[in-house]
């Protein structure tokens, strides 16, 4: 099978990179042909008048659909793949390869289609005003994006894509990464029948390592140290829990320690490679997810749950789906340090929970979050596509 992969890549390198990387690299490792068309958020750094060209070509870019009808011409793909197109693609190549009959594919990784900053969340708080057309001038008026400008754009763009239906019209299929998102999708008029759930894999081998839980010491958190991840949340979780060391890997937002109050026993480890991120999930004793937002598929759980680490995550999103309460995690009330702070203390002192929760969470990513498990279900979507 060849397929078209297309992906408007971030500035910075970010998990949805990371799954895009990985599906190539699986799809290529069965045996088929893969094309891409990237573009980089990175090409604004050295274009001229780059804020107002971005506004724009998220609308209509005549030279992406010049670029897509030239490689739908040469390559003749069996399935487009679509992953992020804004803001260099843009969704105005969608009826541009379905008049060509090509079925097309799109994964989603967040809640862009409903909610033009994709996270459903505002000034520390989740808010879904804009689900519906027209609503996102809430977009504006809250200022979502921190510039009036940048909201603007976020806002026009959505509405114009929902106005003009290049999703509902083209996409022949949408891959949800939980049946939370998928629900998200189908209550804003999105066909039940086009959307099905298929979370992220683990790409790495998934070694039965042996863990002794008594020894180990710290509550693990990695991922962006921004406010939307929920760390003012832990910081004043960990103050309540003053004998239990907490470490914190991920890159910090630039001039956000200045605002935050960190306790002693809290340690930032900054990012990490591979090789050390694996050492920080060895020697951890559990894992928090603290987000305060809708997240699509945080890779850090099938990680966390390699590592056979028990995970605690907010009652909230598709978070109880991946991190099940009693099997391979506990639940906390999403935005209450208290019962965050209950929860940990409550697994930190019952080893036989913790080993029981991390030994299912193993079991877990090798039966639901495998590359195998991944491939055979994305195939079988290809295949069903291709046979209608």
């Amino acid at each position: 099978m060849k397929i078209l992969l297309i992906h408007n890549k971030y500035g910075k390198f970010s998990g949805e990179e990371a799954v895009v990387d990985a599906q190539i690299k699986l799809l290529k490792t069965n045996g088929h042909k893969v094309i891409t068309y990237f573009r980089s958020s990175e090409e604004l750094e050295v274009m001229p008048n780059a804020k107002i060209k971005a506004f724009f070509t998220a609308f209509y870019n005549p030279r992406s659909i010049r670029d897509t009808k030239d490689l739908l011409v040469k390559e003749n793909p069996d399935i487009v793949h679509i992953h992020n197109m804004y803001p260099l693609i843009s969704p105005a190549i969608l009826p541009v390869i379905k008049k060509m009959g090509i079925p097309i594919v799109m994964t989603v990784h967040n809640y862009r289609l409903l909610c033009p900053n994709g996270l459903f969340f505002n000034k520390g708080s989740i808010c879904e005003k804009c689900t519906g057309l027209g609503k996102e001038i809430n977009c504006i008026t809250n200022n979502c994006e921190g510039s009036i400008f940048k909201s603007t754009g976020y806002a026009l763009r959505n509405f114009w894509a929902r106005k003009k239906e290049y999703y509902l019209n083209n996409v022949d299929l949408f891959l949800c990464l939980t049946e939370f998102q998928k629900k998200k999708l189908v209550a804003n008029g999105f066909a039940k029948e086009n959307c099905e759930v298929l979370p992220n894999f683990y790409n790495k081998e998934i070694k039965n390592l042996d863990y002794n839980m008594a020894e180990r010491n710290y509550v693990a958190f990695a991922g962006r140290i921004s406010p939307e991840k929920g760390i003012p949340l832990l910081l004043k979780t960990a103050k309540k829990l003053p004998r239990i060391p907490f470490q914190l890997a991920g890159e910090m937002r630039k001039g956000y320690a200045k605002e935050l109050e960190i306790p002693e026993n809290v340690i930032f480890r900054g990012m990490l490679n591979s090789q050390n991120i694996r050492d920080f999930y060895s020697k951890a004793r559990l894992y928090i997810h603290s987000s305060v937002c809708y997240e699509g598929f945080p890779m850090v759980f099938p990680e966390a749950m390699a590592h056979k680490l028990p995970i605690i995550a907010p009652k909230m999103a598709g978070y109880p789906e991946i991190a099940e309460e009693n099997f391979n995690g506990l639940l906390f009330e999403t935005g209450n340090a208290d019962s965050l702070a209950e929860t940990i203390d409550k697994l930190w002192q019952n080893h036989k929970l913790s080993e029981k929760l991390s030994s299912n969470g193993f079991e877990k990513v090798k039966e639901k979050y495998s590359s195998d498990v991944y491939y055979k279900t994305l195939k079988k979507n290809y295949d069903q596509l291709l046979n209608k």
